[in-house]
């Protein structure tokens, strides 16, 4: 017997009852547990924190005697340091001549023939190397009554040998130094000393602290390099780095070319319009450089002396050739009819040396003791070269 097919409405749509995707799914019910935080530091033991340490039995004694020994050894180098403070100090005394009193009196000048000489009481200054009375033309009165003066601060005579004492006694010297070896020159001699002196300054004009500009301020600005910001200077008011270096460099390149290096044409070794590199200077033509050479060769010892201190105290030759020459009793060019008020000043020298830093410290300030120290050792410097050559 064959089974009947149920006709049933609801029998025959059961086939197309909605069903679970996954027929084999199982339900999840929620959880309904509470959760819980996670200790972060666990919790170390509970109860009374433990007693303090004591120490061992029978060490007392050891530890009396340890410290005992460290407060001896600390006496004993105290002792030994004021020791050694009190024989530096004598010492000192000693060379200063702080406990001992000089063997002159008083410093005076005295006129001998054409030349002035300083007196210690009877006793003339002399040369410490080649032991020759100490001559200063007659017409350099400031700087032998400054020489006075310096000798006239000294505590003894070992001050003397002390180069730091006596810093015009030193440059005098070099001068008389670098005017006999000319004379001896124009005889037929040598002249080592001005020679390696020559050289060295043409070294300085080749990185010229006067010839070593800024970036222009128009490629400053295309590469971000920074040359284009402006600082309120003193005496030129709101200016870039070079325009400040343009404008401080122009007058004392065009006195250069008119009345001491006639026809011979100063540019800058950094910062030219036709320079390749802003980090590698630029040297000088050789014409340039002979011309400057042949113009330290007739400088008398004096001048060239002054020429070499100037350079050393500001880096710049250019600088210190326009200070001699204006201040100079004995140019070897003819001077403009104002000699005299065309002669740059010491604070003027000191500027134009001085213009990298002066353009930083117009934002930042100065460094106490650094700064300060530093100009006052420069106009020291120059004012010892208006001494010498004037």
């Amino acid at each position: 017997m064959t089974a009947s097919t149920s006709t049933h409405p609801s029998s025959s749509l059961s086939f197309y009852r909605t069903r679970p995707f996954h027929s084999s799914a199982t339900v999840t019910t929620p959880s309904t547990t509470s959760p819980r935080t996670a200790d972060v530091v666990p919790i170390y033991g509970q109860g009374p924190p433990p007693n303090a340490p004591e120490p061992q039995a029978g060490t007392s004694a050891e530890n009396t005697k340890e410290a005992s020994t460290k407060a001896t050894d600390l006496v004993r180098d105290a002792e030994e340091r004021a020791i050694r403070i009190s024989r530096r100090k004598a010492l000192a005394d000693k060379v200063n001549g702080a406990s001992s009193s000089r063997f002159w009196k008083n410093a005076s000048v005295e006129e001998v023939g054409e030349h002035l000489e300083v007196r210690l009481d009877t006793r003339a200054v002399r040369h410490p190397t080649t032991k020759k009375i100490i001559q200063i033309p007659a017409h350099k009165k400031m700087l032998a009554h400054a020489l006075a003066m310096e000798w006239d601060l000294l505590a003894s005579a070992r001050q003397a040998t002390q180069g730091h004492r006596v810093p015009l006694t030193s440059l005098v010297c070099r001068a008389i130094d670098l005017e006999d070896e000319k004379t001896a020159a124009a005889g037929g001699g040598a002249a080592p000393m001005r020679t390696a002196l020559i050289e060295n300054l043409l070294r300085y004009l080749d990185t010229d602290s006067l010839l070593c500009w800024a970036p222009p301020d128009e490629l400053a600005s295309l590469h971000g390099i920074g040359g284009a910001a402006t600082r309120n200077v003193a005496g030129h008011g709101e200016v870039t780095l070079r325009q400040l270096q343009e404008r401080t460099a122009e007058p004392i390149l065009a006195y250069m070319a008119a009345h001491v290096w006639p026809g011979v044409v100063v540019e800058p070794v950094l910062g030219g319009a036709d320079q390749a590199s802003l980090l590698f200077p630029k040297p000088h033509p050789a014409e340039t450089r002979k011309a400057v050479a042949d113009w330290l060769e007739s400088l008398n010892g004096w001048d060239l002396a002054g020429v070499e201190r100037a350079t050393l105290a500001g880096k710049s030759m250019v600088v210190a050739s326009r200070f001699v020459a204006g201040w100079s009793q004995t140019a070897v060019h003819p001077a403009p009819a104002n000699a005299r008020s065309s002669a740059l000043s010491v604070e003027a020298a000191y500027a134009a040396t001085n213009m990298e830093t002066a353009f930083q410290t117009a934002q930042w300030g100065e460094v106490e003791d650094t700064h300060d120290v530093d100009q006052a050792d420069m106009r020291r410097h120059f004012g010892s070269v208006v001494l010498l050559v004037s």
